[in-house]
């Protein structure tokens, strides 16, 4: 019964406010814990908050066409042309663009004769190209038949030409839907006997086109004549060299106009 139970003994009592006193010490323990956990998660929020995002991605070109592929084209065309100098101060070509076309005839096809200098093709391995999807570009010096009137054709200058033309390519490709060939043709001689032309595709330039523009052509503006950056001139030569073409048109049956490229190397 209720009333036989014996009050707790001195010894029984001090035992009993140890065993509080050991709780209320464990349990203080555990909200320090507590509190230093959530502190340290509120602490970590907060400086992942403040701290800045990822950095923007570089953008493939400071400078970049806009509108219609024709009116982007053009200005490529202008954007890039007008700054390249001979060492005069004068601009080296213009640049003139538009569908593949000669004498206001159209282009129907580009037929790409292969390179048999190191016996790896026959000459009857003729790439043909359809030129729907093709842009043609023109540099034309100021001189007689497009020629540039200053100086004289050395292989420092060509190598400028060429540049240009990749550059040109490049911007083309990049900005352009649906253009997956570029034709430049470079300044002939002023008796019109020596004319070339660099022919691009773009599954040839495909890694150029996934790194900003300055990986390629380190310098923002064209170098002088004769001052191409090793490095630089290391990704012209090897982008275009062997796609520098002498050309002729010739006419298919029903009237339209095909351009045949025969590589410089080859010949």
């Amino acid at each position: 019964m209720a009333g036989d139970v014996s009050p707790p003994t001195p010894r029984e009592r001090r035992s009993e406010k140890a065993r509080n006193t050991g709780y209320r010490f464990r349990f203080g323990v555990i909200y320090v814990l507590l509190a230093a956990v959530v502190g340290a998660g509120v602490g970590t929020f907060i400086v992942l908050a403040s701290r800045p995002g990822p950095p923007d991605a570089q953008p493939w070109s400071t400078w970049s066409p806009n509108g219609s592929n024709e009116a982007s084209a053009k200005q490529i065309a202008d954007h890039v042309s007008k700054r390249y100098r001979l060492p005069s101060g004068n601009q080296l070509a213009v640049a003139l663009v538009g569908p593949p076309e000669v004498q206001d005839v159209s282009v129907r096809a580009i037929a790409v004769r292969p390179d048999t200098s190191r016996g790896q093709a026959e000459e009857d391995d003729i790439d043909i190209v359809d030129t729907r999807r093709s842009i043609m570009y023109i540099l034309c010096g100021l001189g007689e038949n497009c020629s540039i009137p200053e100086g004289k054709a050395s292989t420092e200058r060509h190598q400028l030409l060429r540049r240009e033309a990749l550059e040109l390519s490049l911007y083309t490709f990049k900005y352009l839907d649906g253009v997956e060939s570029v034709v430049v043709f470079l300044p002939p001689r002023p008796d019109n006997k020596a004319s070339s032309t660099v022919f691009l595709q773009k599954s040839e330039v495909k890694e150029e086109l996934e790194q900003p523009l300055n990986r390629t052509l380190l310098r923002a503006d064209p170098p002088d004549l004769g001052e191409i950056d090793t490095i630089e001139l290391g990704n012209i030569d090897r982008l275009t060299r062997p796609r520098v073409f002498q050309y002729e048109f010739q006419q298919a049956q029903e009237g339209s106009a095909i351009l045949v490229l025969t590589p410089v190397l080859a010949s």
